[in-house]
């Protein structure tokens, strides 16, 4: 047998052992002071702040989130909230009462201009509460040129005598709408754009009612826009509860109305951004609460049962929910929020944390076992055991921290965090612990009583037959380590949003339905043109619309939104006025004669025919062309500035494009919003770019594809310092570090062959895989450098227990996360829970066969 290579006194022992006894003698003072502190932190806990959106994830200075946020400022631009209304085709006229009922509840709140800017069911409504009046002062100027001929001719005491003829018969016969004639009774606008055609676009939907109604006639929509954008949560939430307010008023005063029950008729459902943004929140929240309580009292309870004593809720629980409630009081200090990854920080320290108890519980119990005092037992427990502990916390915290190594602030957030929660935990069981059981030791009236020691959970048995096949069974890693390895170079990203979104949200599943059922999205990617100048934008945006229509014949879109279509540049506006001067329309009587028409076939000639003709006059009779800056400082803002923004130096406008298929078919996407771009030559002091949360999504996307692969090696080298200090024997490092490898592997091959792809959630899995495992290894070589005489299997059977009960209680921490609503929780859950899994199996099979075959010669004093 080879002779040992003894080590030197670990310098830590000391320090360690002396802690033992100074809470020994102070017992009562600590954990006074621990519990005063615990309370203060608790205080500044529950200030805490909870931000469950993508955009809080990434950095402030970030250029994606920069362009959106000044989109989003600069144009007002807030997504549409939809009320869906499914119904039979039998019962659409029900539904269109409904949609009614609901727009009026809502309009006649106190408070529905604070919440919504408009609620509209009908579009001829829509029309009857919109000023299109100034609009035709620069009718004339912002028309084609090939509809010029057309606006003059309508515009001659002839065509004026025809169109308003034309009224009185529509209106008699009941095949036009009233308010569309009240709204523009010479048909004016219909020579810039036909309304209902700018409404439908692709869709497949009927409006010969008014009302937004599919095909099929089985579906009915009613649009609102939101004063504030869905970012802002909390008014998300408030907004959805309106609204839902506003859903179940409506249903009761249509059974007040109809005798019927507004349920037996159509089904209800709010969507759009804020409903989702509004059930999201709702889940996040609910899990956070339920990941806490159940991975707490979960392993807690398996705490119990391996140890056979009730009492182990006082001793270990207290110091475990001391140290939750120090880490997010220490949060609220550092960053005042949790985040969507922060928000799991709880499970994860509940099963870490449990970790460190089990090592130092175990050891003393061993202890007291052998005969040994209290303080005897708590010195050997941390002055031996609690080396490897120390090391285990360290590498994991470390292995946190280099998660923080990079631009994507949500990551950096839950890098600190966790690394807090790592130390608190140390913390909590290196001083409360042994604090309360020294108080347990004191109290205890039946000292002679044996102490019940641990399960063993059978693991010597395991290690034995390991050993004795020890071939067979390193073969077999082998083999699965090399295909799991190919299964895992395999292993692909998802930046689909829905993969880490609840399953069950129906405000999601309600717009997939809506997307299949009308033939496109309603949610639109928004393109920004930047430009030097007003003539470098409309050509940016000229080039921008041949290919928009193209798209369109291509059936690759459904609509495009865009105010530039409807205005032109200063020298085509020139042209209209010549052309107009031209024919004379500046001089002609066309007020007289329209007022005159309208008397002759009976119709009123009320203020807002004459407000009508007015602008109309004014549009023939101008002289100059409008620039886009005049546009935005006259009442014509309240429209174009939705689409259009100027600054000092700078021209800005938007298109909403609609494409044909939903924004979460990624391909679909991508692919669209290339050909766009590359569409579009800004020179080089343009801009052109597409904004949105789907950017954002892909912002992130690429920041955690760059941060798995960085955050990873790093923690690796991290891990490899702290065992390289640690051991001081490279040998002893390889001995430890090829277990994690091999586990991290087997991880991500079962992830690959379970179909689990990475995403914007579970990629954090990897780095805590490698600073949470380690810790197997770590205690395991510990007990190995302890030998005296024993079996190698006794030997590890005597650490591998306490490991088996750490690997069970950390991985009960994760399946709190697997039961999570939210699918990035589960998936986050499910690898973590394997990772955790095949740590402890490398641990205890594959470390032993290491040590038996190489058989290494080092020990410890």
């Amino acid at each position: 047998m080879a002779k040992k290579v003894v080590l030197k006194k670990h310098r830590g022992k000391g320090v360690l052992v002396w802690l033992a006894g100074l809470i020994y003698r102070h017992t009562w003072p600590i954990l006074l002071s621990l519990t005063a502190l615990t309370i203060a932190f608790g205080n500044y806990a529950l200030k805490l702040e909870q931000q469950t959106t993508l955009k809080d994830l990434l950095p402030d200075d970030n250029k994606v989130v920069t362009q959106f946020e000044e989109t989003v400022r600069d144009f007002n631009m807030v997504d549409r909230v939809v009320l869906a209304i499914r119904c039979k085709p039998e019962n659409l006229e029900y539904a269109q009462v409904i949609a009614d009922l609901f727009v009026d509840e809502v309009r006649n709140d106190p408070e529905f201009s604070s919440y919504l800017k408009y609620m509209n069911g009908n579009i001829f409504d829509q029309i009857e509460q919109t000023n299109y009046y100034e609009y035709l002062q620069y009718l004339t100027r912002f028309l084609p040129a090939d509809k010029l001929e057309q606006l003059a001719a309508r515009l001659t005491p002839e065509g004026i005598r025809q169109r308003v003829e034309q009224n009185y018969r529509d209106l008699e016969s009941g095949i036009a709408a009233k308010t569309l004639i009240e709204k523009d009774p010479l048909a004016l606008l219909d020579l810039a754009a036909s309304y209902r055609d700018q409404i439908t676009g692709n869709y497949s939907l009927d409006v010969s009612d008014g009302y937004l109604v599919s095909k099929d006639h089985e579906l009915l929509l009613v649009l609102g826009k939101p004063t504030r954008p869905p970012e802002e949560v909390d008014f998300s939430v408030a907004l959805t509860q309106f609204l839902e307010a506003k859903v179940d008023a409506a249903c009761i005063a249509f059974e007040e109305e109809e005798g019927i029950l507004a349920k037996d008729v159509a089904e209800l459902g709010l969507t759009g951004a804020h409903p989702i943004t509004a059930h999201e929140n709702r889940t996040i929240k609910s899990d956070v609460v339920s990941m806490f309580v159940t991975s707490f009292f979960m392993v807690l309870a398996l705490f119990i049962v391996a140890y056979h004593r009730p009492m182990a809720v006082v001793y270990v629980g207290i110091p475990l929910l001391s140290a939750e409630i120090w880490t997010l009081g220490i949060g609220y200090f550092l960053f005042g929020r949790l985040n969507l990854l922060t928000a799991t920080f709880s499970a994860v320290i509940v099963g870490l944390g449990i970790d460190y108890a089990i090592h130092i519980f175990s050891r003393y119990l061993d202890e007291k076992s052998a005969g040994k005092d209290a303080l005897a037992a708590m010195e050997l427990s941390l002055g031996e055991t609690g080396i490897g502990t120390l090391t285990g916390g360290a590498t994991t915290a470390l292995a946190f921290l280099a998660m923080g190594f990079n631009n994507f602030r949500g990551l950096i957030e839950f890098a600190v965090i966790a690394a807090v929660g790592i130390a608190m935990c140390l913390f909590q069981m290196f001083v409360f612990l042994p604090a309360l059981l020294f108080l347990r030791d004191r109290f205890r009236t039946h000292k002679a009583t044996p102490v019940r020691a641990q399960r063993d959970f059978k693991v010597e048995k395991l290690i034995s037959a390991c050993l004795r096949y020890r071939k067979e069974v390193l073969g077999a890693i082998v083999i699965t380590t090399l295909w799991f390895g190919w299964e895992a170079i395999h292993l692909s990203f998802n930046a689909d949003l829905r993969s880490v979104r609840a399953q069950s949200n129906p405000a999601i599943n309600l717009q997939s339905q809506i997307t299949s059922k009308v033939g496109g999205s309603l949610r639109s990617l928004t393109f920004v043109i930047e430009a030097p100048s007003e003539e470098a934008l409309y050509g940016a945006h000229e080039q921008l619309t041949q290919k928009l229509d193209q798209l369109i014949e291509h059936g690759e879109l459904v609509r495009y939104d865009t105010a530039l279509s409807f205005l032109r540049p200063p020298a085509d506006q020139l042209a209209n006025i010549e052309y107009i001067k031209g024919l004379g329309l500046d001089q002609a009587p066309i007020a007289e004669v329209f007022e005159s028409s309208m008397k002759e076939m009976g119709f009123r000639f009320t203020d807002d025919c004459r407000e009508y003709i007015s602008y109309v006059v004014l549009g023939v009779q101008a002289k100059d062309p409008i620039p886009i800056r005049e546009l935005l400082n006259s009442r014509g803002e309240a429209v174009v500035g939705q689409f259009v923004h100027a600054t000092e130096h700078k021209y800005k406008a938007v298109a909403h494009v609609y494409p044909s298929r939903g924004l979460w078919v990624k391909d679909a996407t991508n692919t669209l919003i290339k050909n766009v771009i590359d569409s579009v030559d800004m020179g080089p002091d343009g801009d052109f770019y597409v904004t949105g949360i789907q950017t954002i999504a892909d912002e992130i996307k690429t920041l955690v594809q760059l941060s798995f692969e960085v955050t990873s090696v790093l923690a690796v080298l991290f891990v490899f310092g702290v065992l390289a200090f640690h051991f001081r024997k490279i040998v002893l490092v390889c001995l430890t570090l090829v277990p994690l490898l091999v586990s991290v592997i087997w991880m991500l091959g079962t992830m690959q062959l379970f179909g689990i792809h990475i995403n914007l959630l579970n990629f954090v899995a990897t780095p805590i895989i490698i600073g949470i495992g380690i810790d197997d290894g770590v205690h395991i070589v510990e007990k190995y450098l302890h030998r005296k005489s024993q079996p190698l299997g006794q030997l590890i059977a005597s650490c591998a227990k306490a490991v088996t009960l750490t690997s069970l209680t950390t991985i009960t921490g994760f399946s709190s996360l697997f039961m999570a609503k939210y699918a990035g929780f589960k998936s986050l859950g499910i690898s973590a829970i394997l990772g955790v899994f095949y740590c402890w199996l490398a641990s205890v099979v594959l470390l032993p066969i290491l040590m038996e075959t190489f058989k290494p010669k080092f020990a410890r004093h």
